[in-house]
């Protein structure tokens, strides 16, 4: 049996997956399986993967379902005791599986861990590096002094934002798939929906050294749809956040007062908050085959919320283009000077 699983769940990245494959191949830690789900590419990507001839490589081919489907069925295609994901437009650093496999050998209580981020472009141009919820936040913050992103409490910020900003950026144990199960059918926030049902029963960190890269390119699935985006976030913190609050040996950590000034300077909803209260008010935490029923693309309910959102997005709010997306582009900009 492989020490570590590595899933890259491939879609439409030709340009790119050759680069990433050969990322996982070249770790330090040669202990390592390399499953490849291609989710119906239509780019080319087939003959790419048609190509490679390594003992510890897998190719699975299925037909098109979601970042969700290739993920869950890479997943249950493991075998290793530690689990990590490599997007197909993405890259490891060479030593980043050895650094974070070793970090969870020593540190038992974490489950899920991730690492620095070097934010580069399609031409693999450095645009910056994230280090967690300090900086390049997907969006603003008011009072952030007042708010999770200003203590260490990486439980707390996860209710702010997914700082992990991708799915290339866990590596996690065997043992807390199990516990949690996979990817939930959500197209923008399958990994923010995993990383808050991980910190609900684990512990999770982030090693302060960068060890991925992140390519942010014109294809990004976050750039497709505004609205759905909106909807996903306000889904996420209907479904979690109450489980959080009523953890009361977590809640309980801060005096009550902080707490709620916390809760209030940190949930972003991008001026969409009546869909974050209806929300709340279904209940929907309590119930979570009604709110699977909500991701079913012609469910009404579903349909009543991204009308609302469209509404609000016609006349200007929320903004059209987060902080990150504005600081990428400004870096950008930069490197073509």
């Amino acid at each position: 049996m492989p020490k570590v699983s590595v899933i890259i769940p491939s879609y439409n990245h030709a340009s790119f997956v050759e680069k990433a494959i050969q990322s996982v191949l070249n770790q330090t830690e040669r202990d390592l399986e390399l499953i490849i789900v291609d989710d119906g590419s239509t780019d080319g990507t087939h003959s790419i993967l048609a190509k490679i001839n390594n003992p510890r490589c897998r190719v699975i081919l299925q037909d098109h379902q979601g970042a969700h489907a290739a993920l869950n069925r890479g997943l249950i295609e493991a075998k290793g005791a530690y689990l990590a994901i490599l997007n197909s437009d993405d890259m490891y650093y060479p030593q980043r599986i050895e650094r974070l496999v070793d970090f969870l050998e020593n540190n038992w209580d974490v489950g899920l861990v991730g690492s620095y981020i070097e934010v580069i472009d399609a031409k693999e141009r450095t645009l910056g590096i994230k280090h967690g919820y300090r900086d390049l936040e997907p969006w603003p913050l008011p009072y952030c002094d007042r708010s999770f992103r200003s203590a260490s409490d990486l439980r707390g910020a996860l209710l702010t934002e997914n700082f992990f900003a991708t799915t290339s950026n866990f590596v996690f144990r065997y043992e807390l798939y199990e516990k949690i199960g996979g990817f939930i059918p959500l197209r923008y926030a399958h990994d923010w929906d995993f990383l808050l049902r991980a910190s609900a029963v684990s512990a999770v960190a982030i090693v302060p050294e960068v060890l991925l890269r992140y390519r942010v390119h014109s294809k990004n699935t976050i750039r497709q749809d505004r609205a759905g985006m909106i909807f996903e976030i306000c889904w996420c913190l209907a479904v979690h956040l109450p489980n959080h609050i009523n953890d009361a040996k977590w809640f309980a950590q801060e005096p009550l007062d902080r707490r709620v000034e916390q809760l209030l300077y940190s949930v972003y909803t991008f001026d969409c908050e009546q869909v974050l209260a209806v929300m709340l008010l279904q209940r929907l935490y309590e119930n979570l085959s009604q709110a699977l029923e909500m991701l079913q693309p012609d469910n009404p309910v579903r349909g009543k919320y991204l009308t609302f959102i469209q509404e609000r997005l016609a006349v200007g709010k929320p903004s059209r283009e987060t902080v990150l997306e504005r600081k990428i582009r400004a870096l950008r900009q930069k490197c073509l000077r």
